[in-house]
């Protein structure tokens, strides 16, 4: 039986990775800056580190890339409060019941502290976690088992006792490398599929295309 349900944020709870996309797109194109859709999109699931580190190498340097970032992080909060930026579907239904079942719920995103301080509370969320890790919160990022390795830590919990929910395979890489098995869900706002060569040695629980999956097996009280 699983006790502690472990949850990523960007693509699976919140409907984020289209907003970021098309702040990048519409930032690269103002600033006419030689990056593509298909660069944009290989960075997904990444941290915000990880994606500065190969930024960086096209724009100059860190310091522009923190300027562009503050002026996408813009775009991002502007979507945020016009409404744009909305919950995944099943999201909030999913950890309400997972919390009424008496399961252990956390968190886990390569999200930063600074970020998630805006969208959690904007979606009344922080209150349906235990247990919260952000990606400032670890020194290395999925698919580094870090955050999962951290979130098994605080929660007291074995990796068997453990589900993860992710959309990317760095995600479910990071969960299957922390021993944990995975809902793999990849994000349907890009349409989203993987080959099974890519998800070859990957801890795989279920892959489906809705948390309503998880939140049926909740239901029917098969976790």
């Amino acid at each position: 039986m699983k006790e502690l349900l472990i949850f990523d944020l960007d693509g699976l709870l919140l409907d984020t990775e289209k907003i970021y996309f098309d702040g990048w797109l519409a930032l690269f194109k103002d600033h006419n800056i030689p990056l593509s859709a298909e660069d944009i999109s290989s960075w997904r699931g990444q941290s915000w580190q990880q994606t500065a580190d190969q930024l960086a190498q096209v724009v100059g340097g860190h310091e522009r890339v923190m300027a562009l970032r503050a002026e996408r992080e813009g775009f991002i909060e502007a979507q945020l409060m016009n409404g744009t930026l909305q919950m995944k579907p099943y999201a909030k239904e999913t950890l309400l019941l997972a919390r009424k079942k008496g399961f252990i719920t956390a968190l886990a995103t390569s999200t930063m502290k600074e970020r998630a301080a805006k969208l959690l509370p904007h979606f009344d969320l922080l209150a349906c976690f235990d247990y919260l890790t952000f990606g400032d919160d670890v020194a290395a990022h999925k698919p580094d088992p870090a955050p999962y390795v951290r979130t098994l830590a605080l929660a007291d919990k074995t990796a068997a006792q453990a589900l993860v929910m992710e959309d990317s395979l760095l995600g479910a890489l990071a969960a299957t490398r922390a021993g944990i098995e995975v809902v793999l869900i990849p994000d349907q706002s890009f349409q989203t599929t993987y080959t099974e060569a890519q998800k070859a040695g990957l801890n795989l629980y279920a892959e489906t295309d809705s948390l309503q999956f998880v939140y049926d097996l909740l239901q029917a009280d098969q976790l």
